[in-house]
């Protein structure tokens, strides 16, 4: 598990409300109770996680990462703030992943935060509209985001902007890398939908397509120094290779039918629980490598040359 040159990322899915109903969301766990709500539960997975990676890298380590994520988070944003701030007093980089369209709920709170990644499909108000990336019909627009995402950097000039796509069989065609790169984002990861329920995910060709699209690293600002902004995660590269924590605490994983959960967090050892549920590191290393994506980016020059 050791890797000094790469941070302990967990993705902690506090919640599965969500203002949005995205097709193919695999954010579900049958409506389990959420650990946040008793603020006592919340402070010691977040111990737990602290002493796991001191114990495993100790006192002078680099901060881990937490990455707060749901459902949507920051439509609670008290529960939200007590959870960044109890995280950070424990010694963790916070990260909060949104679909964007309450990210005002983090102003106040922007400080404490090393990065946001907002979930973006599309630019498209109609491709929204098909994806279930709405709240009443209305959807997040490009000139709405920008003006978030600048107040977020006027907040905290040093906080990092992600973004996330997921193809899927409304957006395989178009073209956001552009407007990616305008948002000032530092790092755009590219996800293949993973088939869950009754979606079907995308064919090869169609995941293809939008590489063939939006694979631009030219298009982010450089300093001159070798950077890579791009990261590709085909749905093999995604099994497996997250830690992760539904919102009763515990630890789950995927990569078969249905997720395998450890014991509670509040009560279990970090390093027990994740024997519980299994994690190949190699695959979690790789994803913040260029390993994942340079395998995908092959195979797609292969399948376009064949």
């Amino acid at each position: 598990m050791k890797n000094a040159n790469l941070p302990l990322v967990i993705n902690w899915h506090i919640t599965e409300a969500c203002n949005y109903s995205c097709q193919g969301c695999y954010s579900k766990w049958s409506c389990q109770g959420e650990a946040w709500n008793d603020p006592t539960n919340a402070r010691k997975v977040i111990e737990n996680i602290a002493r796991f990676h001191r114990n495993l890298f100790g006192e002078s380590a680099a901060p881990w990462r937490l990455s707060i994520v749901g459902g949507e988070p920051v439509l609670f944003k008290d529960k939200i703030q007590f959870v960044a701030k109890t995280a950070h007093a424990y010694g963790a980089e916070v990260s909060v992943i949104s679909n964007g369209s309450h990210l005002e709920n983090i102003f106040p709170f922007a400080r404490l935060l090393s990065q946001v990644g907002v979930s973006l499909d599309s630019f498209s108000h109609e491709t929204n509209l098909k994806i279930g990336r709405h709240c009443h019909g209305k959807t997040l627009c490009y000139e709405e985001i920008a003006s978030k995402l600048d107040t977020l950097r006027a907040i905290n000039p040093k906080i990092r902007i992600k973004v996330n796509t997921v193809v899927n069989q409304n957006n395989y065609n178009e073209f956001l890398v552009d407007k990616v790169a305008a948002l000032g984002a530092s790092k755009y990861k590219i996800l293949r939908q993973v088939p869950f329920g009754c979606c079907k995910g995308v064919t090869d060709e169609q995941f293809f397509s939008f590489l063939r699209n939006n694979y631009r690293e030219d298009l982010f600002a450089s300093d001159g120094a070798p950077s890579q902004h791009i990261f590709v995660e085909d749905n093999a590269a995604m099994m497996e290779s997250y830690l992760m924590i539904a919102p009763d605490g515990r630890l789950f994983q995927n990569g078969q039918a249905e997720y395998r959960y450890s014991q509670p967090l509040m009560s279990t050892p970090f390093e027990d629980a994740m024997k519980e549920v299994g994690f190949a590191k190699e695959k979690f290393f790789n994803r913040y490598t260029s390993v994942a994506t340079d395998a995908t980016i092959a195979k797609m020059k292969i399948a376009s040359a064949a």
